[in-house]
């Protein structure tokens, strides 16, 4: 999510990058019930601080577009309030809402970061809005929601969720859909937040050079006890509901094929050791199909994944093909040596490889890791409901790995058919299409 923004502005934000190394993390659980995290920064001038919420669309009960809406809002009033006060320039703010986390963000200069945390928990607490801010919030989303909706793949992903989960909210857009957003009060926003912003719910991390001691009695002191708990009660996942499905959509849109290839993860929110297993096979699996397919009509592979300890669980492969008339060649060519891989056993070094390129990517004790990539991952892990001790266990698993259980769980995810194949190709093939 922060990935790219981060990107851009590390040179603001940490000015000397090569230097620039963290000593560790640590985190606490305070007597009001918030949890905060700290990154250090051994070189830095500047202090980020992020307020995490385990809640996300998959609260939401028979409206959609609640938790993205109300998300919307509450950045604005966090860029009006601090904006105002004490953001310096090459400061910023900002906000994201998922599935099962909503996360929002400042940052800006070390001796700005009292002022970042008393006015973010100064609206946690008492967060208000008019009835004019939010219908020009309404229209603004609607806005934002109808010019996706003008984006084939866009609309074509709609429909892969759709299949993958559809039996859930994670099958439906966070953004919703105009109809609800039109019937959405000030009453829901206000019951929504209510109900699940709550400090059982929130972690707040602060990654910079900061006296931490300070930083403690200060959040202890503005976010106000809550006597309200709403313990997060993540989805357990059933088994996919039967073979391939496949979705073919002509666009003009777009020069050449795309092809993607979902398969669904086990749910692993219970099973660490099979997750981390899966998810070290799944960066073999990257470099492995990369490095044996040598097609000359597939352009380019791209992968992306989430796993159930994140929120939803899903492996995407998306194919960039030179030519429509071998789509059909190129989903069997990359199935039969995704298959292969899948079937023959990982030798011990290619694993470590793997276990070692997912430990430093994303390890919060590794010393060489940007602390930006660490911010940005732990946000997600943490704001989907998982506790520190959980984030420690990447450091372990990836020194002592089971290598059967990484082979097993290859075979478990990759041994059947994609669940959703889509494409969306030229219009041109119109009279191609499924």
């Amino acid at each position: 999510m922060f990935k790219k923004i981060f990107v851009i502005c590390s040179l603001m934000i940490f000015f000397n990058s090569d230097a620039d190394k963290y000593r560790g993390a640590s985190s606490q659980k305070l007597e009001n019930g918030v949890t905060v995290v700290f990154a250090d920064s051994t070189k830095s001038g500047s202090a980020l601080v992020m307020l995490c919420i385990s809640s996300g669309s998959t609260d939401e009960i028979e409206k959609r577009g609640v938790a993205n809406l109300l998300g919307y809002m509450f950045s604005k009033k966090i860029k009006e309030k601090i904006g105002a006060d004490s953001l310096q320039y090459g400061s910023e703010s900002d906000s994201y809402v998922g599935y099962d986390q909503t996360i929002y963000y400042v940052y800006g200069k070390n001796g700005n970061l009292e002022g970042f945390i008393k006015n973010l928990a100064t609206l946690f607490s008492d967060f208000t809005f008019s009835v004019d801010e939010l219908n020009a919030a309404k229209k603004i989303t609607e806005q934002q929601i109808a010019e996706d909706l003008q984006i084939d793949k866009n609309c074509v992903r709609d429909e892969v969720r759709k299949s993958l989960y559809w039996h859930s909210n994670y099958g439906t857009r966070i953004s919703g859909n105009i109809e609800d957003l039109k019937l959405i009060t000030e009453d829901d926003l206000r019951d929504f937040k209510n109900k699940f912003y709550t400090n059982d719910r929130v972690t707040v991390i602060v990654a910079g050079s900061v006296n931490k001691k300070d930083v403690i009695e200060l959040i202890s002191k503005k976010f106000k006890k809550d006597k309200n708990a709403s313990p997060v009660n993540r989805l357990q996942e059933p088994p996919h509901h039967g073979s391939t499905v496949r979705i073919t959509k002509c666009s003009a849109q777009v020069n050449v094929p795309i092809i993607e290839l979902y398969w669904k993860i086990p749910n692993y929110r219970n099973q660490k050791d099979k997750a981390l297993a899966a998810e070290i096979f799944v960066n073999y699996l990257s470099e492995a199909l990369q490095k044996n397919m040598n097609s000359k009509t597939v352009a380019s592979m791209s992968f992306c994944y989430s796993f159930w300890n994140y929120d939803y669980g899903e492996f995407c492969l998306t194919i960039t093909s030179k030519n429509s008339d071998n789509i059909e060649n190129d989903i069997v060519a990359v199935l039969s040596e995704i298959k292969y891989i899948a079937s023959e056993k990982i030798a011990e070094e290619q694993a470590k490889k793997a276990a070692k390129k997912l430990s430093d990517s994303t390890n919060v004790f590794h010393f060489n890791t940007d602390i930006l990539d660490f911010v940005d991952w732990v946000s997600k892990k943490i704001g989907s409901g998982h506790s520190f001790d959980f984030l420690k266990s990447y450091y372990d698993f990836a020194n002592k790995f089971n290598l059967n259980e990484i082979n097993e769980q290859a075979k478990i995810i990759f041994r059947n058919d994609p669940c959703v194949i889509s494409i969306v190709k030229p219009a041109e093939n119109k009279k191609n299409a499924d």
